[in-house]
């Protein structure tokens, strides 16, 4: 398993170089605002987050993946690629409890104060684009990683789905923090189903009630499921204030590297 996690990420990387040059591109033809901000100071202080926790899970892996398989087996949990499903089940089954565990391990790194400070790093961009998609701290990347790759293990999710939900929400974090103007008609139609733009925008307001909404990262069902759906009207959302309360966004590695260790 671990050799194909590896031999995946070269995959994941070259798909996820197209996909920001693809949504860069789309937010210089239809931006979301008139005014453009420099962007290269934060693209590159955004990229070089990803790569350092691309590289720790990376290197982390064969390890989590070995814990994981004996708290598996120590567990007994019955699989659920035991279960008998047929192909197309087990895949939408998979990929239905990958993406709610997605939404509650988010809203956990929401609630609890300690890895707030973690996901805070996220937050703090104040100039939102698709480069915002991989704005993660590096320890934020390695944890939920081993807590995600356990918990499937536990669980008994195909490996390959693990890996293809893993790849579409990637892909995905670059379209929802796209700063990009949808028709409301489409945007309305699409936040039915999965998580749009404008839905997504309104988690990342300064505003603790809005930040604390719409957790979802592929699907939107979760949130309106759950009650944490929150929406504002297209008219307001090119125009709401980012980031968290107290932070400026500069985009400096080596202060978001230590924000964890500050109140």
């Amino acid at each position: 398993m671990a050799e194909l996690l590896v031999q995946s990420t070269h995959w994941q990387l070259l798909l996820t170089a197209l996909a920001f040059v693809a949504l860069a591109g789309g937010e210089a033809l239809f931006p979301l605002r008139a005014e453009r901000r420099p962007r290269a100071r934060r693209w590159f202080v955004n990229a070089a987050l990803f790569l350092i926790g691309f590289g720790l899970v990376l290197l982390a892996s064969p390890l989590i993946l070995k814990g994981a398989a004996w708290l598996q087996g120590a567990l007994h949990f019955p699989p659920l690629a035991g279960l008998g499903l047929p192909a197309w089940l087990l895949i939408v089954v998979s990929f239905l409890l990958i993406d709610l565990l997605a939404y509650l391990s988010h809203a956990l790194f929401h609630g609890a104060p300690w890895l707030w400070r973690l996901h805070r790093t996220h937050h703090s961009d104040t100039t939102m684009d698709a480069s915002t998609g991989v704005r993660h701290h590096p320890a934020e990347a390695l944890l939920s990683a081993g807590l995600q790759l356990t918990v499937f293990a536990v669980l008994g999710v195909p490996l390959l789905v693990v890996l293809a939900y893993g790849l579409i929400n990637n892909l995905w974090q670059f379209v929802t923090h796209a700063e990009v103007r949808l028709p409301e008609s489409i945007e309305r139609a699409l936040r039915l189903v999965v998580v749009t733009p404008g839905m997504h925008r309104v988690h990342h307001s300064v505003r603790v009630d809005e930040g604390n909404s719409n957790f979802g990262m592929v699907l939107s069902i979760w949130d309106r499921l759950f009650g944490t759906y929150r929406r504002r009207p297209a008219a307001e959302r090119a125009s709401m204030a980012l980031g968290v309360e107290g932070s400026d966004g500069a985009p400096h590695l080596t202060a978001l590297l230590a924000d964890p260790l500050r109140p």
